[in-house]
């Protein structure tokens, strides 16, 4: 092993300031460093019998110095410390104290002792845990040293403090069956001066800290009720206690959405009534012969009349109530809407249709036609002024105000029509010049017109519904002689279906 010179050395490996001193006798190796870190100690035996070398037996220590301010501190658990230094533990009713150590570090802790003066007796004991039975109400000091005549250990002064007796209690009463407050009255006692504070939690998130609180509870259910109690000295006790609260409500109350409405109308029921939840029985009659088992049901009437509800709840304890809400629900007629209209193939040609109301129970009518217009005539009349597809909506009233809606679908076909001249006169005198289809071009789609001679040669074609055919070949070029061709026309409507169209024309001029 080396050692680096000059501070360390064989003989002083932990600093030439901090030497090691080897007992020649017993072997044991003492020293007392003065510097915190880590160091290791080699240490080598050589056994000789009648001066021969019997064997060697070679070691390494390794030491770890720390400062004991932070290595080792006494410290136990307590209600409070007082000067850093004088832990206050706080017994209430019991005479026995296991103290809870909490000294650190306990890898360089070799013991503990505890003292205690007990009535001019000193009372000890060597536990990391201690435990110690004291005569009765009072205060007591003592201590706990660890490392006891040691350089690296430290002390805590300990005061403990007997009281008296604390105990919690509390009854309760109240109607099992209709719903109303739950009293409750404190029993709690101590053997101190007096309770001071009274602590409820009553199982549903409400508290109070009167001594004798009445509670209403919205729900029902097992509430477990705690109740803390403090007396003078500080000292507390809990108890809980399970409140099985399954009363019907004291009153039945609901909501429905409407209480006057046109049939058909599906009506909310809100069940207002406290205390209930689904563990309760629920037995609904809607007075028209329909009925339903949930706490807040939705119902549709459909027919006209005055109508009581009952509400019927039994408890899962059996108790029993029910409410009949007289005339509650009053459900008036409404009409009904219907028409039809001619003629019933409307298109861009014939565009005007004419309106027969069919409804029933109605004495005043509006109409709205697609968008384009408005009227509240009940036969009306009207032309549409565009093609396509329109929603025709009828809006039938009642005296009493209710209404009825029907809409039918008017589909306004675009007319795409084409007839095909057998004859024309190009013969420069301004008049039928050209050869077209005549008609409603508008709409049309995938134009084709062809003009072929009657050998089959082709001589005009066009995409365009406005050119003409001049008698040319193409249009171009020198007349072509008068005589007889074939005129061919495809072309597909608004709504995309193919048409064909075939004439024989006479070139004259």
């Amino acid at each position: 092993m080396q050692f680096a010179a000059p501070n360390y050395s064989p003989n002083n490996p932990l600093g030439t300031v901090s030497p090691l001193f080897i007992n020649p006798v017993t072997g044991i190796i003492t020293g007392t460093p003065n510097l915190t870190g880590q160091f290791v100690v080699g240490i080598c035996v050589k056994e000789y019998r009648n001066g021969i070398l019997l064997s060697i037996l070679r070691r390494d220590f390794q030491f770890n110095v720390l400062n004991c301010s932070s290595a080792v501190t006494a410290d136990i658990k307590a209600d409070a410390v007082v000067n850093g230094q004088e832990f206050v533990l706080n017994s209430c009713g019991n005479n026995t104290v296991t103290f809870k150590n909490e000294s650190e570090l306990k890898a360089y802790i070799r013991s503990y002792h505890w003292t205690f003066d007990i009535n001019g007796n000193k009372v000890e004991s060597t536990d990391r845990d201690a435990t110690f039975t004291f005569p009765g109400v009072g205060s007591y000091l003592g201590s706990m040293i660890v490392n006891e005549g040691e350089q690296c250990g430290d002390t805590a002064y300990i005061k403990v403090n007997v009281f008296p007796s604390i105990t919690a209690d509390f009854e309760f009463d109240y109607d099992t069956c209709i719903g109303g407050p739950v009293s409750f009255k404190d029993k709690s006692f101590t053997l101190a001066q007096s309770l001071t504070d009274w602590n409820w939690d009553f199982g549903d998130t409400e508290k109070s800290a009167v001594r004798n609180p009445n509670h209403l509870y919205q729900t029902p259910g097992n509430h477990p009720v705690r109740l803390i109690v403090k007396d003078n000295n500080q000292c507390k006790d809990t108890l809980i206690q399970a409140v099985n609260y399954f009363p019907v409500p004291p009153l039945l109350l609901v909501k429905p959405t409407k209480y006057s409405a046109c049939v058909p109308e599906v009506i909310k029921f809100t069940n207002l009534s406290v205390p209930i939840d689904n563990t309760y029985d629920i037995h609904w009659d809607f007075g028209d012969g329909g009925t339903d088992d949930r706490i807040s049901p939705d119902h549709e009437y459909t027919t006209a009349g005055v109508f009581s509800v009952k509400l019927e709840v039994t408890s899962p304890i059996g108790c029993y109530t029910s409410a009949v809400f007289p005339n509650l629900i009053t459900m008036e007629p409404s009409p009904v809407a219907d028409f039809t209209f001619t003629p019933e193939v409307i298109n861009s040609i014939e565009s005007t249709a004419t309106f027969t109301d069919l409804s029933t129970g109605g004495s005043g009518w509006y109409w709205d036609f697609g968008g384009e217009a408005r009227s509240f005539v009940r036969n009306p009349t009207y032309t549409f002024k565009d093609t396509g597809r329109f929603d025709i909506m009828q809006v039938v009233f009642h005296p009493n105000g209710c209404t009825d809606t029907l809409i039918k679908s008017i589909d306004i076909e675009p007319i795409v029509q084409f007839f095909l001249p057998n004859a024309f006169t190009p013969n420069y005198d301004g008049k039928n010049e050209t050869y077209k289809p005549k008609g409603l071009s508008s709409g049309a789609s995938a134009y084709t017109l062809g003009i072929w001679t009657r050998w089959g040669e082709q001589v005009f074609e066009t995409n365009d519904p406005e050119e003409g055919w001049n008698g040319r070949k193409y249009n171009t070029g020198q007349d072509l002689p008068v005589g007889v061709y074939l005129c061919v026309l495809q072309y597909k409507d608004a709504r995309n279906r193919p048409f064909e169209l075939r004439e024989f024309v006479t070139l004259v001029r």
